[in-house]
């Protein structure tokens, strides 16, 4: 069943289309809110509330090539939206990753690395990460997806959709060159 026949029954309330939609992109939602949250029992509870969200805003989903990116963004959200309320000093996802120099520079406190007005800037900035990921044609994103945010390796990915090695590093590179074209203007305004 494609991802067009799910959602069609899912807006009828098929409870096994539904079933068969969690199983199809489980994976993919698990790691990317345990990637955010670090935490196994929070993100079960998260997975848990971004199907429940998806079930109840099903008649949102506009064509069925954005479900996988529609997939992304509840889960990427809930989970942001999670550790601000736990812990707003652990709410930036990038922070999980830094350098010995981004440790140390992050230790200097400057007077509006917290304001509002830099929160804005990054939700901005995200918004405008998945708008450019949702534009991508969709083998493309869902090759990156299934690489950045699923862990699965280039072999990994052949094997799963059929392609060769060469078309899978292909997919990637075009992927991440459409989404640096994408995003250059913006990110080109905003750090002036």
């Amino acid at each position: 069943m494609n991802d067009k026949q799910l959602i069609e029954k899912i807006l009828a309330h098929n409870e096994q289309a539904f079933s068969t939609l969690v199983e199809k992109h489980k994976k993919m939602v698990y790691a990317t809110i345990f990637r955010i949250v670090r935490n196994k029992s929070d993100a079960e509870d998260l997975f848990q509330d971004v199907f429940l969200k998806v079930y109840g805003s099903a008649h949102q989903i506009r064509h069925e090539d954005d479900l996988s990116g529609w997939l992304f963004k509840i889960a990427y959200n809930k989970s942001i939206s999670f550790l601000r309320k736990k812990n707003p000093a652990k709410a930036n996802p990038e922070s999980n990753k830094k350098s010995p120099l981004q440790t140390v520079l992050g230790q200097i406190h400057y007077a509006d690395r917290d304001t509002q007005d830099r929160k804005m800037e990054q939700d901005e900035a995200r918004e405008m990460l998945f708008s450019a990921i949702d534009r991508l044609p969709e083998m493309q994103k869902k090759v990156l997806l299934m690489h950045k945010f699923e862990d699965y390796s280039h072999q990994e990915i052949c094997l799963k959709l059929n392609l060769s090695q060469a078309s899978v590093e292909s997919l990637i590179y075009r992927a991440m060159f459409s989404l640096r074209k994408l995003c250059h203007s913006y990110f080109t305004k905003h750090l002036k």
